[in-house]
């Protein structure tokens, strides 16, 4: 409520402004020296100018302002010369109007046209002198000055709102991009999942087929065989377990590889991305893991996937680096994700979070892990994230260094 009324005074402030003149200097003084039927007049065109700061700002297009400033400029003066220079008082609210309705020259060129009229009717009057022309040019002057101040104070704050909002506006269709980049790349990463299961169950069918195949033939070969004697009938039922063990054998490692696809997604997606980010850059990618074959869960590698496309970008936009090195190791309660480049960042440098470090904390947040970075020693940037996993993390034996 509070903040609508100000939004309100601000809007009428030139209307504040000139009743305060009005009501101080002018409708007392016109009281005094002026006839009743000249007070009448005064009146009206103080009316007349309390009604040009009400009215709505759209309304007055140049055309209009510079009418009703020649009319009322007339009026004003007319009046100042017929029924005494006092009344020329009534400049000092045109002035205010000049100020801040009229644009760019204009406004000066009839706010000095304006005042030099006012200054010759008085001069017209012999009882003024200088000690009466001086205040009158310094107040009128202040008032157009002070006008034409606010009005381009107006307009700047305006402006500096509308960038303001573009750029709020801009920003949220950044992070609406960002956000739709980084659920493509989830759907490549199970893309690739899918493909690798498509393999898995293509080598089943190729493997377990042509073995399931031969030992079909055999064992009709079996029923042959029978009818000449057991010793070719023993060998039979030997090639045929070796068939049917070596099948066995093949399923199981299909299966099994086929149930860790399903549950993690591993280094892979990590080491295709800064393959990819070293062949199209030129920057060094290096990924060091105690285990080749570190099993992460899926919702860990999703996010560390995530975690290093957005320190690739800010080493590439800002770090002017030509190395980075990525660490994952593992220990009993935490999976540990290390990212660290060669740039031209020094431990002088003051770090300021901006819209990629504020999103990987926001993610590793989330996964109720911690982050923290900091400039290397001579130069470059280091990032540490801990992730903590359930009891049912997948299975592997190499828990890392733990750091």
């Amino acid at each position: 409520m509070f903040r609508r009324v100000w939004e309100v005074l601000k809007e009428r402030f030139f209307t504040i402004w000139y009743l305060a003149i009005m009501v101080l200097i002018l409708i007392p003084n016109s009281y005094i020296t002026e006839t009743s039927f000249q007070f009448a007049f005064s009146l009206l065109i103080i009316f007349c100018h309390f009604w040009l700061f009400w009215s709505p700002k759209h309304w007055w297009n140049p055309a209009r302002v510079e009418i009703v400033t020649i009319l009322l400029g007339l009026v004003t003066l007319l009046k100042g010369y017929v029924g005494g220079s006092e009344s020329l008082g009534l400049m000092f609210p045109l002035a205010i109007f000049i100020g801040a309705r009229m644009v760019n020259r204009r406004a000066l060129v009839y706010a000095i046209g304006m005042g030099v009229f006012s200054l010759a009717v008085l001069l017209m009057d012999s009882e003024n002198t200088i000690s009466h022309l001086v205040p009158f040019v310094l107040t009128y002057v202040g008032c157009f000055i002070g006008a034409k101040g606010y009005r381009v104070q107006y307009e700047a704050n305006a402006q500096t709102r509308l960038h303001l909002e573009q750029l709020q506006n801009t920003l949220a269709q950044l992070k609406e991009a960002h956000d739709e980049l980084q659920e493509a790349a989830v759907h490549t990463m199970q893309v690739a999942v899918l493909e690798e299961r498509t393999r898995i169950a293509r080598d089943l069918h190729d493997q377990l087929g042509h073995s399931l195949t031969s030992l079909i033939v055999q064992l009709h070969a079996l029923k042959f065989m029978l009818e000449n004697g057991p010793q070719d009938a023993q060998q039979a039922v030997k090639n045929m377990l070796v068939v049917a063990k070596q099948s066995l054998d093949d399923i199981r490692g299909s299966v099994h590889t086929l149930a860790t696809d399903q549950s993690s997604l591993g280094l892979a997606p990590l080491r295709a991305f800064l393959s990819q980010t070293e062949k199209n850059t030129g920057l060094r990618c290096e990924l060091v893991a105690d285990d080749p074959e570190l099993v992460l869960t899926q919702s860990i590698s999703i996010s560390f996937y995530r975690i290093l496309q957005e320190a690739v970008t800010n080493t590439l936009r800002h770090a002017d680096a030509t190395q980075l090195e990525v660490v994952v190791s593992r220990s009993d309660s935490h999976f540990y994700l290390t990212i660290r480049d060669d740039g031209a960042l020094t431990p002088q440098n003051v770090i300021t979070p901006g819209f990629g470090l504020s999103s990987m904390k926001e993610r590793v947040q989330e996964q109720k892990g911690s982050i923290s970075f900091a400039a290397r020693d001579p130069h470059g940037f280091e990032i540490r994230v801990a992730i903590p996993y359930a009891g049912d993390c997948p299975e592997g034996d190499n828990h890392g260094d733990g750091r």
